[in-house]
């Protein structure tokens, strides 16, 4: 039974309100008050009131219940009614009569109305109302517009509530005693909304941390009870953004004017029937309400509120969002797809997970995560992505779990989110209670001040790793470039495999801490730049100033194979032929030096080079330019046809970067110290972007390795006639296959696992997913295939990354291996582009990609090459038809469809 060493019975809200004493529901009312909230006033008969109370009626309520079968819907009913009669038809003493109503008198005065409202309260806080885990959501009951006469029945029906039918049937589920707790009551000031809303700061269906706002005419009984219609709004948390579902509302749930008390339903005017009823004001003003509160309660939180007729916002109730944090999952393709797009395989999936375990294992302990942390969260770091419908994905709940080991996430964690281009932000998990929060805060300080000190050590030291990082990589990837492994005996590949992985487990992350200072001083420069009104009139300031970096490596790349194109152009020998001849007719010649030998020579050595380069290079069954050298002629054909020179490119963007140097010098003519500091994070910002652009071509090198030595163990597998063909290894996983050859592996029958893999791989392809997922449960029993189609419009929006305003054809492009006609007027539309694109892209007038974010590849390369610029539209290859007519304003970042 509930015991307390707390004697008053009724407590007000300027004195403590334990939730032991008045439950989780009006314990939090107090906390809110505490933080000058607008929280109406009110007092609690507390649990000891109710003890009480109950204490005759102990007896005969112990009988009822020892009477019900709760096997019986209807005994429970019966037996719930006789429970509840106890109460109703109590007679309280005269004493507690004027404790009760001399309270109210003295609170509210006599005249006054209110509101009852019930909370159960249990031996323990876990299982009593709106707690983290027994949220009692709509068993307790409340009673509105209540005056002085009314008020000792509604308290008696609160508590008779402890009773009620789904009371009894809930405590039974939940294997909570049906006597272990109180029932404490409190009564309010009744705030007459006009209208009233519910507010979740976390999106419970996808656990986006959007505020989700549900609001309707009247007081909040029609609207948490879904009396009455109401309209939905959705405020994204990273941008913002507000978008709202409006519905016809043509009732109102409200004070019964006739009576002078209770409730009825009332015609909402018909002015109002229509129209929005919160404005974007009133929103915004609920979202921050909701983020104070969150941030109170450490947690997300589901919120009644009401509006009088001056506008003025009361906060009625506060409970935690109910999540089980251990169902659920939260998967995103947003930026992954850049390197794994659309459809691939499962040697492609299994090797890429193996890839992120390295380097993010490496990273950590830079970070300086100890080893012990780490081997706890084994799992999670082996398992930082998933395979939904053959697709790769994030595995946000690992993420955020894994980085917030790092007490440096918190500052981290904006600026990373924004740079993955993820739609909102997560919550994947629920905090501590408040003794372990005060212990962590405690414990944090420290952790914090060690995390801090090793960042900034990373940050002093950071250009010097990176340039051993290279160092060391050239050393190693020199005598492996382009090797061709075939015919090698399968455990020394497996041997040489491994050698080189264990010495990335030791080096790239830092490559994973350049970019975890990239966002960060992206968004601190970004952020100065809008604070001091540069980009107002000129949107495009910032991008065009990133520009003019001699020393990237995708771009030299690049400028390479422009550089070929040239010599064909000025040779009339190699332009008669390249106007003639196939690629694959030319390469021949160009592999057997037939064509000019120097000229020979330079493409073998770009290949040899560069060869890692190519069209969705990430994907182990996607063949690189050195296995497909006739698509590298093709590319220089293609460039030989154009007036495209290096020259004209390097002068186009120095010339972009120096006009915007001019004008920012312009703009800050009166702050120079404004304009040090910017030019000192645009310095730090260029070193990272030039970092991660170049390490990124290092990556298309180790993955090129590693291809190279799974064909080879196709080759092999096929030769042993243990596949029918050596591409169905990519049908395997990475661990399948090394099992095989090192005797770990469960099956033999390779080739069955590779059928089915190949079955599952082409009907994939015929689905298409969303970019946010969010799973409850075993993950495949939830809905994976995309259901709904972008809302169509003529005019789309995304992220301009590149200034510019251009008009053109669209080409709709899917699959870059298909032939392409290459047109003076081409808008290259994509789902997402990466860095074999290049080629493609340089080629187009303008870029409008679905993916990316402001630090995507598309967005560096669009702002590269000057060429106007749009990431991340949703649906834009569903949307823009093919041939169409579009306007690009990479400023702007609009798309409109002209026909």
């Amino acid at each position: 039974m509930f015991f307390s060493s707390t004697r008053k019975k009724i407590l007000k809200l300027n004195q403590p309100l334990p939730p032991s004493m008045v439950g989780w529901k009006f314990a939090r009312l107090k906390t809110m008050f505490d933080h000058r909230l607008p929280v109406p006033r009110l007092f609690c008969l507390t649990a000891l009131f109710y003890r009480e109370i109950f204490q005759p009626l102990l007896r005969e309520a112990e009988a009822y219940l020892q009477e019900i079968d709760f096997s019986d819907p209807r005994s429970i009913r019966d037996g719930s009614e006789k429970l509840q009669k106890l109460f109703t038809g109590l007679v309280l003493s005269d004493r507690q009569e004027k404790e009760i109503l001399g309270e109210f008198d003295r609170e509210f005065g006599p005249k006054a109305m209110v509101s009852v409202r019930s909370s159960m309260v249990g031996s323990n806080l876990e299982s009593s109302e709106d707690s983290a885990d027994n949220p009692f959501a709509g068993i307790s009951n409340s009673y509105l517009y209540v005056t002085r006469e009314q008020l000792l029945d509604k308290v008696r029906l609160c508590w008779a509530s402890g009773f009620n039918y789904e009371s009894i049937i809930y405590r039974h589920q939940h294997n909570l005693d049906l006597l272990d707790f109180s029932v404490a009551v409190g009564i309010q000031e009744m705030i007459p909304g006009e209208r009233s809303f519910v507010a979740f700061t976390c999106d419970p269906n996808t656990a986006a941390r959007d505020t989700v706002i549900v609001a309707g005419h009247g007081i909040g009984e029609g609207v948490v009870q879904e009396k009455v219609a109401v309209d939905h709004y959705f405020q994204n948390f990273m941008s913002g953004k507000i978008t709202t579902k409006i519905t016809t509302k043509s009732e109102m749930l409200t004070l019964d004017r006739d009576k002078g008390h209770d409730m009825c339903f009332m015609p909402v005017p018909a002015e109002k029937q229509n129209q929005p009823c919160l404005n974007e004001e009133e929103i915004q003003q609920i979202s921050e309400l909701g983020r104070k509160i969150e941030n109170i309660f450490q947690g997300p939180q589901d919120i009644e509120g009401t509006i009088t007729s001056d506008g003025n916002i009361y906060i009625l109730q506060s409970r935690p969002v109910s999540i089980d944090y251990r169902r659920q999952r939260v998967w995103t393709n947003a930026n992954v797809t850049e390197s794994f797009p659309g459809v691939t395989t499962a040697l492609t999936y299994s090797f890429s997970r193996f890839f992120y375990r390295v380097i993010f294992y490496d990273c950590y302990r830079l970070l300086g995560i100890n080893p012990r942390t780490l081997q706890d969260n084994h799992e999670m770091l082996d398992k930082m992505i998933g395979f939904l419908k053959g697709r790769v994905y994030y595995n946000l709940t690992h993420f955020y779990h894994l980085h917030n080991q790092s007490p440096m996430f918190s500052i981290f964690s904006g600026p990373w989110e924004k740079m993955m281009g993820f739609l909102s932000s997560y919550q994947t998990g629920i905090e501590e209670g408040a003794g372990a929060r005060m212990f962590r805060k405690i414990k944090g300080f420290f952790s914090f001040t060690r995390a801090a000190g090793n960042m900034l050590y990373l940050k002093i030291t950071h250009q010097k790793r990176v340039h051993k990082f290279h160092e060391w990589w050239e050393n190693l990837i020199q005598p492996l470039r382009g090797k061709n492994f075939t015919g090698e005996d399968p455990m020394v590949l497996y041997s040489e495999f491994h050698r080189v992985w264990r010495e990335v487990g030791n080096y790239w992350g830092v490559t994973l801490i350049n970019d975890t200072f990239l966002p960060l001083y992206y968004s601190m420069t970004e952020g100065l730049f809008s604070r001091w009104g540069l980009t107002t009139h000129e949107p495009s300031l910032m991008s065009d100033l990133l520009c003019g970096d001699e020393d990237l490596m995708s771009v030299e790349i690049v400028l390479s194979a422009v550089s070929l194109a040239e010599k064909v152009r000025d040779n009339p020998r190699l332009r008669e032929a390249f106007e003639q001849e196939k690629p694959q007719v030319l390469w021949s010649k160009i592999e057997k030096e037939e064509l000019e030998p120097e000229f020979s020579r330079a493409v073998k050595s770009h290949l040899h080079s560069y060869g890692d380069r190519g069209l969705q290079e990430l994907k182990l069954e996607q063949p690189n330019l050195r296995h497909t050298p006739g698509n590298f002629v093709k590319m220089i054909q293609d460039y030989s046809r154009t007036e495209v020179t290096v020259e004209a490119l390097r002068s186009r963007e120095k010339a972009t970067r120096q006009e915007a140097e001019k004008k920012l010098k312009q703009m800050l003519k009166k702050h120079p110290l404004r304009r040090l500091v910017l030019n000192r994070l645009l310095n730090s910002l260029r070193e990272f972007i030039r970092n991660r652009e170049n390490s990124r071509y290092c990556r298309s090198e180790l993955f090129g390795f590693s291809k190279n030595i799974f064909y080879a163990f196709g080759s092999y597998f096929a030769d042993q006639g243990i596949l029918r063909s050596g591409d169905d290894i990519f049908h395997l996983g990475m661990e399948e296959i090394f099992g095989y050859i090192d005797g770990t592996g469960i099956t033999e029958d390779l080739q069955s696992l590779a059928d089915i893999r190949r079955k599952e791989h082409h009907a994939n392809q015929e689905v298409d997913t969303p970019e946010q997922i969010t799973t409850l449960g075993p993950v495949r029993a939830n809905a994976l295939a995309e259901t709904a189609t972008a809302e169509e419009d003529s005019a789309l929006r995304g992220l301009g990354s590149s200034s510019g305003r251009v008009k053109g054809t669209a080409k709709v492009i899917f699959d870059p291996n298909e032939e392409v006609e290459v047109t003076d007027d081409m808008i290259l539309v994509a789902r997402e582009t990466d860095p074999g694109w290049l080629f493609l892209m340089l080629s187009s007038r303008g870029i409008v990609v679905e993916k990316g974010s402001m630090l995507s590849h598309t967005a560096i390369t669009g702002r590269k090459f000057n060429i106007p610029t749009v990431v991340s539209v949703p649906g834009a290859t569903s949307r823009i038809p093919n041939g169409a007519q579009i306007e690009l304003d990479g400023a702007a970042g609009t798309v409109t469809l002209l026909e």
